[in-house]
C-alpha cells in the first residue's frame, strides 16, 4: 500500500504539469519544436487545442497549414493559411502555400490567388497572367444497349481552356454525337463556350452558350442553350444556384436548381455533393435529384461515384457541357469515374455509367438498359 502512495507522490508533479492550461509561450515553443522535427500528428493535435483555447498567431497557423499540407489534407491546409493571411496580408510564405493548397484541393479561387504570388514564385511555377491555351482536353464515349432498334451511341469532344487575366477563364469545346434509331441516322455536332469570372475569393459567376446542330433522317432540329450560374466556396462548403434555357424546334426547356457540397477533414479529401433541379417543359414540371461522392484513393488516383434520379429529358449538367437530349431519356443513372494524375501536366480519366432508358413512343416493353464507357485526357500546357 505504501509503495503506491509513494509512487503517486512521485508522479504528482508530472500529472500536475500535464494538466496545466496551455499558454501562448508553451504552444509557440512546443509547436516550433514539433515543426522542426516533422512530428506532424503531434503538431496538429497541439495547435488544434491551442486554437480552441483562442491561443493564436500567424506562425502557429503557418505551421498548422504546413502540417496538413504535407500529410495530404489540402482543404484543411487552405483554411489554416487563410487564417494566417488575416494576421499579415503581405506575408509571401503564406501566399505561396495558400496557392499550393488551393491548387491541390481544386479550389475555384486558385487563379485569383495566383495574382498575389511573389514574382519569383510565379516565374518558377510558370504562372502567367494571360495564357490563350492553358489546357487541352479530349474525351471519347461509347454507349451500348440491349435493344435491336437502337444502335450503339458514339460521342467525342475536344476542348481548349484559356486564361484571360487572373479573374476570367474561357473554355471552348467541339463535340460530336451519333446513333442510328430505327435504321435512321441521328447526328449532332455541338459547340460550347463557357466564361467564368471570379468575383472574390468566395464568389464566382459563370455563363455559357451551347449550340446543338441536331439532324435526324436528314431533317434539322437545331437547339440553343443559354446558362448562367453563381457559386460560392467558403472553407469546406460550396453552394451554387444556376439556370438554363434550351430552345429547339421541338420544345423549350427551362432548368433551374441548386447544389451544395462539403469536403470532410482528412487526407482522403472525401467530398459530398447534393443537387436538386426543376425542369419546366411543355406546361409540365418534373424534379431531378443528384448525389455525388468522391475521394483521393492514393497520391495520384481519385475516384468518384454518382447517382441521378428523375426523367433526364433535355437535362444539362457540368455547366451545360453535357446536354441529354436523345430521343430516349434516362430515368435512372449511376456510375463511377477514376482520374489518375501523371505528374503536374497530364491526367487520364475513365468512366462507367449505367442508365435505364425509356422509349417514350412505345407503351409496351419501353424500358431498356444502357452501358456507357468513357476515356479522356487533360493536358495542362
Amino acid at each position: 500500500m505504501y509503495k503506491y502512495l509513494i509512487l503517486g507522490f512521485l508522479l504528482l508533479p508530472v500529472l500536475s504539469f500535464s494538466q496545466d492550461k496551455l499558454n501562448f509561450q508553451r504552444a509557440d515553443s512546443l509547436s516550433y519544436s514539433y515543426f522542426q522535427k516533422g512530428e506532424w500528428g503531434k503538431l496538429k493535435i497541439l495547435l488544434q487545442q491551442a486554437f480552441k483555447e483562442e491561443i493564436d498567431s500567424k506562425f502557429m497557423r503557418q505551421r498548422a497549414g504546413y502540417a496538413f499540407f504535407i500529410t495530404g489534407d489540402f482543404t484543411s491546409a487552405r483554411i489554416q493559411y487563410e487564417k494566417a493571411l488575416e494576421f499579415d496580408q503581405a506575408d509571401e510564405v503564406t501566399r505561396e502555400y495558400l496557392y499550393y493548397a488551393a491548387l491541390n484541393s481544386g479550389s475555384e479561387e486558385t487563379r485569383l490567388l495566383a495574382e498575389n504570388l511573389p514574382a519569383s514564385v510565379a516565374t518558377r511555377l510558370g504562372v502567367k497572367r494571360y495564357n490563350p491555351i492553358d489546357r487541352i482536353d479530349t474525351e471519347f464515349n461509347l454507349k451500348t444497349n440491349q435493344t435491336t432498334t437502337r444502335s450503339n451511341q458514339m460521342y467525342y469532344r475536344f476542348g481548349i481552356s484559356s486564361e484571360i487575366g487572373y479573374r476570367f477563364s474561357l473554355y471552348q469545346a467541339y463535340a460530336y454525337y451519333e446513333q442510328t434509331i430505327n435504321k435512321e441516322l441521328t447526328k449532332q455536332p455541338e459547340y460550347l463556350v463557357l466564361l467564368k469570372y471570379t468575383l472574390s475569393p468566395v464568389f464566382q459567376a459563370k455563363a455559357a452558350y451551347h449550340h446543338l446542330a441536331s439532324n435526324a433522317a436528314s431533317i434539322s432540329y437545331p437547339g440553343n442553350l443559354g446558362f448562367i450560374g453563381l457559386s460560392a466556396q467558403w472553407r469546406r462548403f460550396s453552394l451554387e444556384a444556376n439556370t438554363s434555357l434550351l430552345k429547339t424546334t421541338l420544345a423549350t426547356t427551362l432548368q433551374t436548381g441548386i447544389q451544395g457540397g462539403i469536403v470532410l477533414p482528412g487526407k482522403a479529401n472525401l467530398y459530398l455533393k447534393s443537387a436538386v433541379f426543376g425542369m419546366y417543359e411543355s406546361a409540365t414540371y418534373r424534379t431531378i435529384f443528384s448525389e455525388t461522392a468522391g475521394l483521393k484513393c492514393t497520391g495520384n488516383l481519385w475516384a468518384e461515384g454518382n447517382l441521378t434520379i428523375g426523367n433526364l429529358k433535355n437535362y444539362s449538367t457540368y455547366n451545360s457541357l453535357y446536354v441529354y437530349n436523345s430521343v430516349d431519356p434516362s430515368i435512372f443513372r449511376t456510375g463511377f469515374s477514376l482520374v489518375y494524375f501523371l505528374g503536374k501536366h497530364l491526367s487520364i480519366l475513365g468512366n462507367f455509367t449505367f442508365d435505364q432508358q425509356k422509349i417514350e413512343s412505345s407503351s409496351v416493353n419501353n424500358l431498356y438498359y444502357q452501358y456507357s464507357y468513357s476515356g479522356g485526357l487533360k493536358w495542362k500546357l
